[in-house]
């Protein structure tokens, strides 16, 4: 793997990739809503090494920390197909957590010709919510725990993995492996640290994916092979997970092209950081 830079109107944005061997084919990763590419590290380690890797930094995350708005779902989609064009890429498995399932489900319906396949990794479709909330607090309630964490300094690296080694969905699942998933998104500010994100890119999203009508329709549009993953357990390891089992149900039963895959026992965010990766992993490599 390693890290790479691909122009977008205005400014760059940052990948971490490697080239696929033996035709065996490229899949393009994206991150949720303030991850990073390396939330993919251990899903990558169960991957064939003959695939090629694209894993986006997408706007105001990571190595993208400093790229231009817009920062709209829409617009990440077409980075996505960027990256393709970049790398010479005609058609890719395409694969979204959380976030990225939404990004990728807008791409499938934009550039159909370029999927050789979609997988949602527990995300994508709409959330439960509450019909009388307004808009900011629904948010709130789905993503705040998320969009505080940029608030945060941290007195040294280690007061930042403490905060991880401490987070509900975590504090029983920690592994030393999560280290560079989460650490590549910290940067050093004096004598402090915080997480490098663009607070603006991360509210847009947040505000998508929670009460954005066009992002919350793209999945139930889609007309290219889709495989659908949720678990038990939501961001704090509290039931239901992101996307309840009965939304995913619905939504197999009104698509054929769509297939549904639930995990028992793992929460949002240990389905990519922990035990959940070779599961996912199973799903981008399958044929």
């Amino acid at each position: 793997m390693e890290d790479a830079r691909i122009d977008v109107p205005g400014g760059q944005i940052g990948v971490w990739r490697r080239p696929a061997r033996m035709r065996a084919g490229t899949t393009v990763l994206v991150h949720g809503l303030s991850g990073n590419s390396r939330w993919w590290g251990s899903v990558i380690d169960h991957l064939p090494t003959e695939l090629g890797i694209v894993a986006l930094d997408v706007r105001g995350r990571g190595d993208s920390a400093d790229a231009p708005a817009p920062f709209d779902l829409t617009t990440i989609s077409d980075d996505i197909a960027r990256a393709l064009d970049h790398f010479e890429v005609d058609r890719a498995i395409i694969a979204g957590f959380s976030m990225g399932a939404w990004i990728v489900a807008l791409f499938g319906l934009r550039h159909p010709d370029r999927v050789e396949r979609l997988v949602l990794v527990d995300g994508g479709f709409p959330l439960p919510r509450d019909p009388d909330a307004d808009a900011d607090a629904i948010i709130e309630a789905v993503v705040g725990p998320s969009l505080a964490r940029l608030e945060l300094e941290f007195d040294s690296e280690e007061a930042f993995f403490d905060y991880w080694k401490a987070h509900p969905a975590l504090a029983r699942h920690w592994d030393e492996r999560m280290r560079p998933a989460l650490g590549h998104e910290l940067e050093r500010i004096g004598d402090r640290f915080r997480v490098r994100a663009n607070p603006e890119a991360i509210q847009v999203a947040a505000r998508e994916i929670t009460v954005g009508v066009e992002a919350n329709a793209a999945a139930a549009r889609l007309d290219v092979p889709t495989h659908l993953i949720v678990v038990e357990r939501g961001t704090a390891d509290q039931p239901p997970g992101m996307i309840p089992l009965e939304i995913a149900e619905k939504a197999a039963a009104a698509n054929p092209r769509l297939s549904l895959e639930y995990i028992p026992g793992l929460n949002h965010y240990t389905l990519a950081l922990g035990d959940g990766a070779p599961a996912v992993a199973s799903a981008i490599a399958r044929r």
